[in-house]
């Protein structure tokens, strides 16, 4: 199936794994949204009313979780752009040495881009069911993690055109608009 748009054979192989943990962490994630009410009787029943309104759903924490980890992994995909940054500058002298370093770094970084971003993709989407459909708040928060998530959806379907050269670069300008909101998003 994907053999005609991804001609690397091993990062081919990633990605399969990737999808079948996208799937998992996906099918986890539904199952806890099934027994969210069992989640929230193993709450300790005997806490101080004036503690209560402090706490947080324990769907809600597994939402933040998810996040938590999409965006460590979100971070590790755009990792490749300081790299090919670094290797495009023409002010910056780098031997020969250093720029072969750079560019096996590159390479890869360049082979678990995709399956990363798969990974990341599965746990944002996680968290986004989760927050909009369970936990929505018309907020601020809530509106930026609605945007960021369709830059997202744009960008992981510019990425699979990027493979053909499909995308006229839009992948690479996206990806940057999606990494500012997500940090909007988290910081507000």
């Amino acid at each position: 199936m994907l053999k005609q748009w991804i001609k690397n054979p091993k990062e081919r192989k990633l990605i399969y794994v990737a999808i079948i943990a996208a799937f998992v962490i996906l099918a986890c994630g539904f199952w806890t949204i099934e027994h969210r009410d069992s989640l929230t009787t193993n709450i300790a029943t005997h806490a101080d009313h004036q503690f209560e309104h402090h706490m947080k759903s324990p769907l809600k924490s597994y939402a933040k979780n998810k996040a938590s980890l999409g965006r460590i992994g979100i971070f590790a995909a755009f990792a490749m752009f300081p790299l090919y940054f670094v290797l495009r500058l023409k002010k910056i002298k780098l031997g020969k040495e250093m720029k072969a370093f750079i560019s096996k770094m590159l390479k890869w970084v360049k082979l678990f881009h995709v399956p990363i971003a798969v990974l990341a993709f599965a746990l944002i989407t996680m968290h986004s069911i989760i927050m909009v459909f369970y936990e929505w708040k018309t907020d601020a928060v809530s509106i930026s993690g609605v945007i960021s998530y369709l830059l997202f959806l744009a960008l992981g379907t510019l990425g699979f055109l990027r493979y053909k050269r499909k995308d006229k670069n839009w992948h690479y300008y996206l990806s940057f608009a999606f990494v500012c909101s997500m940090l909007i998003h988290t910081w507000l």
